[in-house]
């Protein structure tokens, strides 16, 4: 089996790796895929939203489809793709997790010889404050947009004893094996960590492939500037010279990095495949944080496209061309983003519209129907007991005393809530930005908080009148795609098809039944 990694490397790659997990329940993605999140700053809210993102998928997918519990998926497409971490000791990989420490602390600048000491000053300033030292700048929060203090910090720590560098390498080494390994790096090349660790880990993990192993790919996509914020609030002390990254500087920064980028690959070729994802306007992500849990940005839209370009690395074959070929994708239309904008990661142009809009639907019916199919009272159990669908999915077969599924129901929810979570955050933003978003909609169940912010909730569960007039509306159609089913034919399939014989059991079988009827191919579709 082909061993499949993708890296987020900074708060940028993180949320990357955020749509990219989504995509891995939409079907979108390989079949097994390791992950893993690097980053200086170990408590950045981006971070930890996807780390708790990949054990929520976990979770659900032990619960649905590992073992042999009394309520599971058999093999239904929906949580097909078996996440694992690559590290179990540390997930998040934090090149110096001790709290303050600094450059001149981590290359032991007091015990340097005098020209030595002369060499690191030219190369980190010195500086008198807090907004001008860079060798002695407390990196707990991370590198805030200095690359190059990220660069020598994190290869430093490379070739010493850490876990999750270790647990890299050897599945580099499996290459010995003839196993074919794909690797991804998602990061930008704006800001601190991801604009280090993007070209440093390229570099670190090409040097250790294997002597003429031809099977490691080593893809990376690449986030240009795509979002802005606040400056710094004022009332901070010396905020106005804070060491942090600054939104007029992404500019800048990113042209700096591009040219890096260029002469890198010129000499060393590091990348089989290469993705930029960029935008033409920023979206704006409000206030300014230098790090930690604050920092925790909404779901954006390019990072959808940053996500299919992951999925169409793992799909492309493990074959060198002797020249180099470059694509580009572009919206049709500046202020309209519709279906047809995606790009697909394989020969049909329309799977985001198919995979995307299943998954969402299903997740607006499983808002409605997990209340009432795996809790069932008594005098509801008697009353939709009768109900047609309840006994061509079987349900009039599980004993709920004896096997309540409690513990798979709550592990869908939690992965439901997120998904929908996601899709609302970034279609709130995209509509901020004065885009006309054409993919889907979720305000009929988004409630704003009210406070002037772009913060939102969603209900826990749906009742009968809202789950019909969400799902009736939420995927917009593309021109070409006819009318999309209602939640009236969605029931007329509940209760005269049964999905083909996987190994689902118990609760199970209906849930993959309302998965597999939430397409978007109704007969009358063309697409």
């Amino acid at each position: 089996m082909t061993i499949n990694i993708v890296i987020g490397i900074g708060g940028t790659g993180a949320k990357v790796v955020e749509s990219t997990l989504h995509l891995t329940s939409a079907g979108l993605m390989p079949e097994q895929m390791y992950v893993g999140l690097v980053d200086q700053d170990r408590s950045n809210g981006n971070v930890n939203r996807t780390e708790r993102l990949i054990q929520t998928l976990i979770d659900a997918r032990r619960s649905w489809r590992e073992g042999s519990g009394n309520h599971t998926l058999g093999t239904s497409p929906l949580l097909r793709t078996e996440i694992r971490k690559i590290s179990e000791v540390e997930n998040v990989w934090t090149p110096h997790p001790n709290a303050n420490v600094t450059l001149a602390q981590i290359f032991d600048r007091e015990s340097m010889s005098e020209t030595e000491q002369r060499l690191f000053d030219s190369l980190f300033a010195v500086g008198k404050g807090a907004g001008d030292t860079e060798q002695k700048m407390p990196l707990d929060q991370g590198y805030r947009g200095r690359p190059h203090i990220g660069a020598a910090a994190m290869t430093s720590r490379i070739e010493t004893d850490v876990d999750f560098w270790k647990q890299l390498v050897e599945h580099v080494n499996s290459a010995r094996g003839s196993r074919d390994v794909n690797i991804l790096l998602v990061g930008s090349v704006f800001g601190g960590t991801g604009a280090a660790g993007f070209p440093t880990l390229a570099k670190l993990i090409r040097r250790k492939v294997p002597a003429g192993a031809d099977n490691v790919r080593i893809g990376g996509v690449l986030m240009l500037p795509y979002f802005d914020f606040a400056a710094p609030p004022s009332d901070e002390v010396e905020s106005a010279d804070a060491n942090v990254a600054r939104a007029e500087e992404l500019a800048q920064q990113s042209q700096n990095a591009l040219k890096y980028y260029a002469d890198m690959l010129a000499r060393e070729p590091v990348f089989d495949q290469m993705y930029m994802v960029g935008w033409d306007r920023p979206f704006s992500v409000g206030d300014h944080h230098a790090g930690a849990q604050a920092q925790e940005n909404p779901a954006l839209l390019p990072e959808v496209y940053g996500a299919l370009a992951a999925a169409r690395f793992f799909e492309t074959e493990n074959e060198r061309s002797e020249e180099s070929e470059v694509y580009t994708v572009a919206r049709s239309h500046a202020d309209t983003v519709t279906w047809t904008d995606l790009p697909s990661p394989q020969g049909d142009n329309h799977l985001p519209l198919k995979a995307l809009g299943q998954l969402l639907r299903f997740g607006a019916s499983w808002k409605y129907w997990a209340p009432i199919v795996s809790r069932p009272r008594s005098g509801l159990s008697r009353m939709i007991s009768r109900d047609p669908w309840y006994r061509m999915q079987q349900l009039n077969q599980i004993d709920f005393r004896a096997a309540a599924p409690e513990n798979e129901v709550a592990s869908l929810n939690h992965y439901v809530d997120d998904l929908l979570r996601w899709a609302a955050a970034i279609e709130i933003h995209a509509n901020a930005a004065k885009l006309d978003f054409r993919l889907w909609k979720l305000e009929e169940i988004t409630q704003r908080d009210g406070d002037g912010s772009n913060r939102f909730s969603l209900p826990a569960t749906l009742h009968e009148n809202q789950h019909d007039a969400l799902l009736n509306r939420l995927i917009i159609p593309g021109e070409s795609t006819g009318n999309l089913p209602t939640s009236a034919d969605l029931l007329h399939r509940l209760s005269t098809e049964a999905e083909p014989d996987k190994g689902q059991r118990g609760l199970g079988i209906f849930v993959s039944a309302l998965h597999a009827f939430s397409d978007l191919q109704p007969e009358s579709a063309s697409y």
